[in-house]
């Protein structure tokens, strides 16, 4: 089984080739280049590495949001575009469980965060005692304020004393955090704070051993909230 995972939710790029949950090769880059000019090349390069061809893949992966809405329809169009070439299925996964699965065995609850800017976050809540992620709450949007009322809530619920925050919403608003938190947070490492093409990989490789497919024509991006342009329309402002 091989699956390509392919990310660009965030401004991080990522490309990960995994054979039957063995990481075969990764490529991560996060620095100021679009999507548009990096994703594809990372493709080549990884598929060529590993001497496959896109008619050898058992299934394509890719991240749907929350995120850039940009990224998103960068990523999902690179993806769509190879499935739909080589008739392969799709794999669609939630950019904030693609973070959780950076973590795992751990008793502390994960909570990713994304910077969704206009002082809000995408977030999360996962259980990770074991090795895959178990979604304690759906995506959502919310201010670091609201984050924290929630996450608090949900650790006396889930009876979990740890909280880790993962995610480059969480260096905006790290003195809140600390302050509000204070020993019960953790931080992870900087290879484990931002979203992995390889952890997509592995999630995608549990989704396909049980023919857990999307179809490439129906699969949309996740954007958690209405765009600028969305939020205008329906204010009359268009």
């Amino acid at each position: 089984m091989y699956i390509l995972a392919i990310d660009s939710a965030t401004p991080v790029a990522g490309v990960a080739l995994v054979k039957d949950s063995t990481l075969l090769a990764e490529r991560f880059l996060n620095f100021k280049k679009t999507h548009s000019e990096t994703l594809m090349s990372m493709v080549d390069q990884v598929l060529g590495e590993c001497e496959i061809t896109v008619q050898d893949l058992t299934a394509i992966a890719v991240t749907i949001g929350p995120g850039s809405f940009t990224g998103l329809r960068i990523g999902l169009a690179a993806a769509k575009g190879l499935s739909l070439a080589a008739d392969r299925p799709l794999v669609g996964i939630s950019t904030l469980e693609v973070m959780a699965h950076n973590i795992v065995f751990s008793d502390s609850m994960i909570c990713p965060l994304l910077d969704a800017r206009k002082q809000e976050v995408y977030t999360a809540f996962f259980d990770v005692t074991g090795i895959y992620p178990q979604r304690l709450t759906e995506d959502m949007a919310c201010s670091p304020a609201e984050m924290i009322e929630r996450v608090l809530t949900q650790a006396e619920i889930s009876c979990q004393n740890k909280i880790t925050l993962l995610g480059d919403g969480y260096a905006p608003y790290a003195d809140f955090f600390k302050e509000r938190l204070q020993g019960r947070l953790l931080v992870p490492p900087a290879h484990l704070m931002l979203p992995r093409a390889a952890a997509l990989g592995s999630l995608a490789c549990l989704r396909a051993r049980q023919e857990d497919y999307n179809n490439a024509f129906y699969l949309r991006p996740v954007y958690v909230r209405l765009s600028e342009a969305e939020h205008r329309l329906g204010k009359g402002e268009l």
